[in-house]
């Protein structure tokens, strides 16, 4: 991709980004909402403004990138002629949109799916005004801003001295998982679950008050897939809990500050692999 290709696409994930913003601005906090819960899921929820937010997304892409496949997660996928995918998530964190709390974002991916690149990710904040974008090679920016994380070059940070962080313990669905899951709590200084993807974005930006390690599984590729340009642009650490680059058939996610803490967080998880 030439570079003024992907200064199109920029544009256009900037695009997508608003018009899922301005859907979802359009439902938040509104009382009565109604909710299903997806089938087979523990704790997946969606609304009207999960759909109507994708749906503003996939019109979009359909007339300004007609060749490019969309991987979606309401609806139907769409395939590419050109090998090229945006990766949808529209609302991550649809426990606490409903909830009236701001801590949920719009994953918009582009990704190379062949070659397994992920070429850009935005995660946007609609309600707190937040946009992040991460552009492969690049440092990531926040509102247009280059950021960088205070915790990614620390050579002697110890993971006991790390915040763990998980969205919901119910995602450690195999008793390996839990295992290893319940073996980081304990080294771990301290553990917090909620926050979807703000966790990573916290991560990447350094906000929290100590070098953070994030441990998901049964996840989706459209869970992550914005996120990596992101965390690893600012010197983060984002793989599999083998340490092995994410792709499209991930389901298990590690995510740490710097490789101190990740190449410590691996010793761990591979410990616990024979349970």
């Amino acid at each position: 991709m030439t570079n003024e290709q992907l200064a199109t696409k920029i544009k256009l994930a900037n695009k997508l980004a608003q018009a899922s913003g301005d859907v979802i601005k359009k439902y938040f906090r509104q009382p009565n909402l109604v909710t299903e819960t997806k089938i087979f899921e523990r704790s997946s929820i969606v609304t009207i403004a999960d759909r109507e937010a994708e749906d503003a997304m996939v019109d979009l892409i359909r007339k300004e990138a007609p060749q490019d496949g969309i991987i979606r997660e309401e609806g139907e996928n769409i395939p590419s002629q050109n090998g090229y995918y945006w990766v949808l998530d529209p609302i991550d964190g649809t426990s606490s949109f409903v909830k009236g709390l701001p801590i949920f974002g719009t994953l918009i991916g582009l990704v190379n799916l062949d070659e397994n690149i992920t070429l850009l990710g935005c995660v946007n904040q609609p309600i707190l005004q937040e946009r992040w974008l991460g552009i492969k090679g690049h440092s990531p920016y926040l509102n247009g801003q280059v950021f960088e994380n205070p915790y990614s070059q620390q050579i002697d940070s110890q993971i006991k001295d790390a915040c763990l962080t998980s969205t919901t313990p119910l995602m450690f669905v195999t008793p390996r998982q839990q295992a290893i899951a319940l073996e980081l709590q304990k080294v771990c200084k301290r553990t917090a679950f909620g926050g979807d993807c703000y966790n990573y974005v916290s991560l990447a930006t350094g906000w929290s008050s100590m070098p953070m390690v994030i441990l998901e599984s049964d996840l989706k590729y459209y869970d992550f897939c914005a996120l990596i340009p992101i965390i690893e642009g600012v010197g983060a650490i984002i793989t599999d809990w083998s340490g092995n680059p994410l792709n499209s058939q991930s389901t298990e996610v590690l995510a740490t500050s710097n490789s101190m803490l990740h190449q410590q967080a691996l010793k761990i998880i591979a410990q616990g692999t024979n349970v």
